[in-house]
């Protein structure tokens, strides 16, 4: 305003001195004040007009900041999520791998058995939280330039959107086909109804090639949602360290925002082990050791999967925090990657859950 009221003055102040001088003739330091006083005046303006889009863009700054920090409360509800699809799917894994070998006899099935442990008539999903994402997006391309990094690093993680949508579907729908399939079975409704399991369904468990083809089924579709979690939950975690970076830390990030855990104790994991029990023709075992001896290394506080001297595969830690009645946080350490699982005990055995069956490895 008081910018504003100088320049009004000054405009006054150039047309009284021209109404003065207007009978007389120009000289040259008349020229010189007017050209001076109106050199004043577009100066003045250029100058209201840069504080004004300095302060837009401050208050813009801000505005992005504060967007940011929905970010990370989106994450934190992201990570929990994969808390959940993650157990979940390690949990069905090592119940397919006791159906698939006739682990689970008559007599599991006669004292009856929960929905879960059917493992073809249960799903869950993997929801995650965009009002951030969102509003960012928004904001179209006027992002401050300090923050185009990360800028790009969040819109590459929500671009799985579709996928996540996608993978979602697929299981719910395979589920309920299963669920719709069965209901012609003389024993599902009836069975059901009376709160027992009839010889009939029992037979279908224990006996049927079918069952198993149904059960290898589901583990597909829960393992691509677990793919997809778990790539998200690692990419996650990432941005939101380095939001508290960017921002400084508001308060201290959940335990499980992290997927390293602290060198005092992954490096008891570092070593040679060799497979005890399990099928050695299987592609992991083939591939990944030899002579039937698997290699563990680390790496900036990661631990790999070692092969030829090579480092080829990280190892994230999965500290979960989300507790189940089904499937329990368990004690030991367990390590997640795009080839499934690595649960470390303090016995010194290592068990491998991927793509087959689970195998075994001892330390050396």
């Amino acid at each position: 305003m008081l910018l504003l009221k100088f320049l009004t003055n000054r405009f006054k102040s150039i047309g009284s001195n021209f109404k003065k001088e207007n009978t007389i003739s120009f000289t040259s330091s008349t020229l010189f004040l007017a050209f001076t006083e109106l050199l004043m005046v577009v100066l003045g303006i250029l100058l209201a007009l840069y504080i004004d889009r300095w302060n837009s863009s401050r208050n813009f700054e801000k505005q992005y900041e504060a967007t940011l920090r929905i970010v990370q409360q989106n994450i934190e509800s992201d990570i929990y999520a994969s808390d959940r699809v993650i157990s979940h799917f390690s949990a069905r894994d090592s119940l397919r791998h006791n159906i698939m070998l006739n682990k689970l006899d008559r007599k599991y099935y006669e004292n009856g058995i929960s929905y879960w442990e059917k493992a073809i008539v249960f799903y869950n999903q993997f929801e995650i939280a965009t009002n951030g994402y969102n509003l960012l997006v928004e904001m179209n391309d006027e992002i401050p330039d300090k923050y185009y990094e990360i800028n790009k690093k969040i819109k590459k993680l929500y671009k799985r959107i579709p996928s996540i949508d996608e993978y979602n579907k697929n299981f719910k729908e395979i589920i309920w086909g299963i669920h719709d399939e069965l209901t012609y079975s003389y024993w599902f409704w009836v069975d059901d109804y009376y709160g027992e399991m009839s010889k009939e369904q029992i037979d279908f468990y224990t006996s049927n090639p079918y069952y198993k083809a149904l059960v290898q089924k589901v583990l597909n579709a829960s393992a691509l949602l677990n793919g997809i979690a778990r790539n998200h939950r690692i990419e996650a975690i990432n941005i939101y360290n380095e939001i508290n970076e960017l921002l400084g830390k508001q308060d201290e990030p959940p335990e499980n925002m992290t997927y390293v855990l602290a060198d005092s104790l992954v490096k008891k994991y570092i070593g040679k082990y060799k497979m005890i029990e399990g099928d050695s023709s299987q592609w992991f075992p083939k591939y990944y050791s030899d002579n039937l001896i698997l290699e563990i290394g680390i790496k900036d506080s990661i631990l790999y999967l070692i092969k030829d001297n090579d480092y080829t595969r990280k190892l994230y830690y999965f500290n979960r925090q989300f507790q189940h009645s089904i499937y329990p946080i368990k004690k030991h350490h367990i390590f997640i990657s795009e080839l499934g699982f690595f649960e470390f005990y303090k016995n010194g055995k290592l068990k491998i859950g991927a793509a087959g069956p689970y195998s075994i490895w001892e330390k050396q």
